[in-house]
């Protein structure tokens, strides 16, 4: 339920960037060349792009984890994608040069791979 509930508050924070919150600075890397805060168009779709992503990603923990109910023989398979996508973007978030991404989204991520990681093992 941990990482089911981190993921969709990345999604919402998503959500946010793609419709202009002043929140790009620690987003990307802090790559990206913002306007007072807000992605360029480029960005923000990509954070567009990023929320159905995020949303089965948060549906596929809670499947595996019997919280939702569904059919579906690849969850199990899912799930270890969901995880190593984490683990990534975790990786990404940690070299950040921005210090919000760096230690708060960096956390959050952490967070939500261990959950997903006992997950997928079944616990």
């Amino acid at each position: 339920m941990i990482a089911a509930i981190l993921l969709q508050m990345v999604a919402a924070f998503q959500v946010g960037l793609a419709y202009g919150a002043p929140w790009g600075d620690h987003a990307y890397g802090g790559r990206a060349k913002t306007v007072a805060g807000v992605l360029p168009p480029g960005y923000r779709a990509m954070s567009a792009v990023a929320v159905p992503i995020l949303l089965l990603a948060s549906w596929i923990v809670l499947a595996k984890a019997e919280l939702v109910s569904t059919d579906q023989g690849w969850i199990d398979v899912g799930v270890w994608v969901v995880f190593v996508y984490l683990a990534i973007n975790t990786l990404g978030n940690l070299a950040s040069s921005s210090k919000i991404e760096r230690y708060l989204m960096g956390t959050v991520t952490t967070v939500a791979a261990i959950c997903t990681l006992v997950v997928a093992l079944g616990g």
